[in-house]
């Protein structure tokens, strides 16, 4: 569905000069709608679908979380944040919380709401973190000042989701991981510096609840706990990878992108089985690309000189490493086409770049990567057209050349050559994609909703109900 804001803001979320320019200063934004448009496409994902059947009172808890977090998210663009991790009135929250918990079946996952209320009321500790990452949860529930996009907001705001854990995808999750010394050596012959660090803990998982600053658009599909809660270099970490969102936003929003922009020797069709681990591995390997570094990596030069620039190329990186691990380790041990990864990945591509340039970092990544291979002709398009065409081996050829380049500035740590970078293939330098900017410029932003209505329509009884008398 279309969805027309009340009043007409004048932004045009590809005027990358003057978005830049306001970036990280929304704190007083209130639409659930950003970046600001006047104009928005919804689709909807019906979270009932994965929520379990834990009984009434369990929704009502839900529902109850909800009140609560969206009160505080309204409460701190009245008043700010009083600390990076708490709330202005804990209490309501972590009440909240409890009740949710006190309805989950498993030891595990009661304990675990226990703590994270008790993170909410009081702070995290380092044994709240520990006892945390020892437990294995089938339902996690999490409330907190968690991070929103850096375009938008520094500083955390209220969110709480829940979700549950997806044995099918924890199981391919474990597969990729079996061998990390494989995904090191081919690194190696990247480039001979490259090396690997540890991998925090990844969980599939299924969302079934979202509320606060979550739930507003575009959506997250994951989280990185307990970093994106301000709790940095804790050593007890973990990714929540919601894969029901992600398919969501694959169908109705890259898919189409791609089919519109794309002709490639694969169709990207996130229905098609054989494209069933791909996302996740997709984003799971992004991760890991993530930690992919030189003995002496240090971003401090670049942070100081360009900080947007830095987590540009950080997340650039991310990308560019972790699709080529997917595509040159993985696919070969999951029997995926190389084809198919690059189908996905050029998607996805797209998909950031569509929304918008200097609100996100990751989508001035993709554009940067799409800008590289356009200019080096790893995509090729007819003067004029937003149509471009890729062989997915040449555009593998694309991405090693990237990956080699990136290691010698970003990974270097040097900063004037990884901003000349930057600003060489970024939308500094927009004339390689402008007919694709332009035709992306007439079209709606697209994002989407979660259905959750049922957790405030109580469910129908499954009893026949009594006669009236005659």
């Amino acid at each position: 569905m279309d969805v027309l804001v009340s009043e007409k803001l004048e932004v045009d979320r590809f005027d990358y000069t003057t978005n830049l320019g306001r970036a990280s200063s929304y704190r007083e934004y209130r639409s659930a709608l950003w970046p600001p448009s006047d104009r928005y496409t919804l689709a909807q994902l019906n979270l009932a679908d994965a929520t379990p059947d834990l009984g009434e009172e369990f929704l009502r808890g839900l529902a109850a979380l909800k009140s609560a977090v969206e009160a505080e998210w309204q409460r701190t663009k009245d008043v700010g944040v009083p600390a990076r991790r708490r709330f202005n009135d804990p209490t309501s929250t972590a009440d909240a919380m409890r009740a949710v918990g006190a309805r989950l079946p498993g030891e595990a996952d009661r304990r675990a709401i226990e703590l994270r209320a008790n993170a909410v009321q009081h702070g995290y500790t380092d044994d709240i973190l520990q006892e945390l990452a020892a437990l294995t949860e089938e339902f996690t529930v999490v409330a907190g000042q968690v991070s929103t996009f850096y375009g938008k907001e520094v500083k955390g705001l209220p969110t709480a989701f829940a979700c549950r854990g997806d044995a099918e995808g924890q199981a391919v999750v474990t597969k990729a991981l079996e061998d990390q010394d494989e995904v090191a050596g081919y690194l190696r012959r990247l480039h001979a510096d490259l090396r690997l660090g540890d991998l925090p803990a990844f969980g599939a998982a299924q969302l079934f609840f979202m509320a606060g600053e979550g739930n507003h658009h575009p959506k997250h599909i994951a989280y990185f706990l307990p970093e994106d809660e301000g709790v940095k270099y804790s050593p007890f970490k973990k990714t929540y990878y919601f894969r029901n969102s992600h398919h969501a936003i694959l169908k109705h929003i890259s898919a189409p992108l791609a089919a519109e922009h794309i002709e490639g020797d694969s169709v990207f069709d996130p229905a098609d089985a054989r494209f069933d681990a791909i996302p996740m591995l997709g984003v799971l390997s992004h991760e890991l690309g993530h930690f992919v570094h030189r003995p002496h990596t240090d971003f401090k030069e670049l942070n100081a000189a360009d900080r947007w620039a830095s987590v540009v190329l950080q997340e650039t990186a991310a990308d560019v490493f972790g699709i080529l691990i997917l595509a040159d380790v993985w696919a070969e041990r999951f029997g995926i086409a190389q084809a198919d990864v690059v189908a996905y990945y050029l998607a996805e591509c797209l998909r950031y770049v569509d929304r918008g340039l200097g609100h996100f970092p990751d989508s001035d990544g993709m554009f940067l990567q799409l800008g590289y291979f356009r200019q080096l002709g790893a995509l090729t398009a007819e003067p004029g057209s937003a149509r471009m065409s890729a062989d997915s081996q040449v555009v593998l050829a694309g991405l090693r050349s990237l990956a080699r380049v990136l290691a010698d500035t970003l990974l270097a740590g040097a900063a004037a050559p990884s901003i000349a970078l930057h600003t060489a293939f970024g939308p500094a330098t927009p004339a390689p994609l402008a007919a694709l900017i332009e035709a992306m410029r007439r079209t709606p932003f697209s994002s989407v909703e979660y259905g959750q209505e049922h957790i405030y329509l109580p469910r129908r009884p499954s009893a026949r109900p009594k006669e009236m008398p005659s």
